[in-house]
């Protein structure tokens, strides 16, 4: 019996991948029942663009595709509104910008059956474009490392019910915390590493003033999420750090040599748990790394002390 899914796709400004993103998921060997392309207050055509697409194609397509604008703004606003609109037993989630497998539904299907499991991610496959784009990944991600990721996602959609919907209004770490509240729950998830993505373009940011910027915009909306408690970490160690400037300067000098060490060469071994970033990219690894690190933690500092004024402290 061939299983009724529906696949749920966030998009903003994707012109340049819309089409890509449309005749794949619409192409794949275990047709889904919909495919939800939710506008997330997009500003370029590419509403305009899927809706001639699936004007001149829907009448040769099994899944019917629909583009949804339901007044949201952010990838977990524009998800859950996907999931609210579904009425199917399965729902999935896949990201414009990703270069994706024709088989992926079937393949998340038929290992969520054989594994016995409500939900089933694949992997991310990270690399970079250009010598920032590397570090960045190299800093985050692993460099070329495989790593669990919320789009390739299947699940069943009762578990929702259970779990509560991803957070409302957030850009980043939504995931993470929702993944947390399923392990709270007991309710296990399982990846399928034959399941692979790849970022069509740049994996994270191109350039360093992006990268500053970007780094603000995905910290802010990662406080106050219920279990995730890195923000707070960060938070903690410049209240630290300022502390040590003001009482003890070389002390806080000597730390920050480590911490700029530990960015150049530890975080990206760890990361990746391989040598892979420094082999291939040697020159970058060592004179950028610490530095693209440096610029990551700046901004991520900036946002999450904006986003605990926000969420904490504007309320009282």
């Amino acid at each position: 019996m061939t299983p009724e899914i529906t696949v749920i796709v966030p998009y903003y400004n994707e012109r340049e991948t819309i089409r890509y993103t449309l005749e794949r998921v619409a192409g794949q060997t275990l047709p889904s029942t919909r495919a939800l392309f939710v506008n997330s207050s997009s500003t370029d055509d590419t509403s305009a663009i899927i809706d001639a697409w699936i004007a001149e194609n829907q009448p040769r397509l099994t899944t019917r595709c629909e583009n949804v604008f339901a007044g949201t703004d952010t990838p977990a606003s524009s998800k859950n509104a996907g999931v609210r609109r579904a009425a199917t037993e399965w729902v999935a989630f896949m990201d414009c910008g990703q270069n994706f497998q024709h088989d992926w539904l079937e393949k998340q299907f038929a290992y969520a059956q054989t594994h016995n499991l409500d939900i089933v991610s694949g992997v991310v496959y990270p690399s970079g474009r250009n010598w920032v784009d590397r570090c960045a990944v190299a800093q985050t991600y692993g460099y070329r490392r495989n790593r669990p990721c919320l789009p390739t996602t299947l699940i069943r959609r009762s578990i929702f019910e259970r779990s509560g919907l991803l957070a409302e209004g957030r850009r980043a770490g939504y995931d993470a915390a929702w993944l947390l509240q399923l392990k709270k729950l007991g309710i296990p998830r399982g990846i399928n590493g034959d399941v692979v993505i790849e970022y069509i373009g740049t994996n994270f940011s191109s350039n360093l003033p992006q990268l500053f910027r970007k780094s603000i915009l995905y910290a802010k909306p990662s406080v106050a999420l219920p279990g995730y408690n890195v923000p707070y970490v960060y938070a903690a160690a410049s209240l630290v750090f300022l502390a040590l400037l003001a009482t003890a300067p070389s002390l806080a000098a000597a730390l920050f040599a480590a911490y700029f060490l530990a960015r150049t060469f530890a975080i990206p071994l760890l990361k990746a748990r391989s040598a892979a970033f420094f082999r291939e990219n040697p020159v970058a690894a060592l004179f950028g790394g610490g530095i693209v690190g440096l610029v990551m933690d700046c901004g991520r500092l900036i946002g999450t002390w904006h986003g605990i004024y926000c969420y904490h402290l504007r309320r009282h």
